[in-house]
């Protein structure tokens, strides 16, 4: 089986909703994971029953500042489940370290998936302003690995 076949089993996996997928071919066996995708709908204040009390509408602060529990940047979140590496090599340095400033496309790390190496590049300009994971430390779908902020 090529890389090319695996990918488009992949494809075939995100167009039909499938979760699981396992193939066996020739003495090859291949089993593919995916999370389920959630979807939530919001249902419009327009449909909400007369009948129910309504919500309360709080107006928003006028404070350009975030609130403390909120900080700064933009998170970096996993594409896939698998294994954080912060290098491309054991004997590597990392791709970036904190304070480190990054431009879109930049490196950042990469996740193993499945004997893939999955690489996770920056979406923006700015710097690394928080490692969240430790090289070597699984991580799940969606899970934050770093967070990139300011110029």
């Amino acid at each position: 089986m090529q890389i090319d076949d695996i990918k488009e089993l992949m494809d075939k996996m995100s167009q039909t909703g499938l979760t699981v997928l396992e193939f066996e071919s020739e003495g090859s066996r291949l089993r593919m994971e995916r999370a389920p995708q959630v979807v939530s709908a919001e249902m419009p204040v327009s449909q909400i029953s007369p009948g129910l009390p309504q919500p309360a509408t709080v107006a928003a602060s006028t404070s350009a500042e975030p609130p403390a529990d909120e900080k700064e940047g933009q998170l970096v979140l996993s594409p896939v489940v698998g294994i954080f590496y912060a290098a491309g090599s054991p004997d590597s340095d990392p791709f970036v370290k904190i304070g480190a400033p990054v431009e879109k496309g930049t490196p950042l790390c990469i996740i193993e998936a499945m004997k893939l190496m999955n690489e996770v590049t920056s979406a923006w300009d700015g710097i690394v302003l928080e490692i969240l994971v430790e090289n070597g430390q699984r991580v799940e779908f969606g899970q934050p690995l770093m967070r990139i902020g300011g110029n």
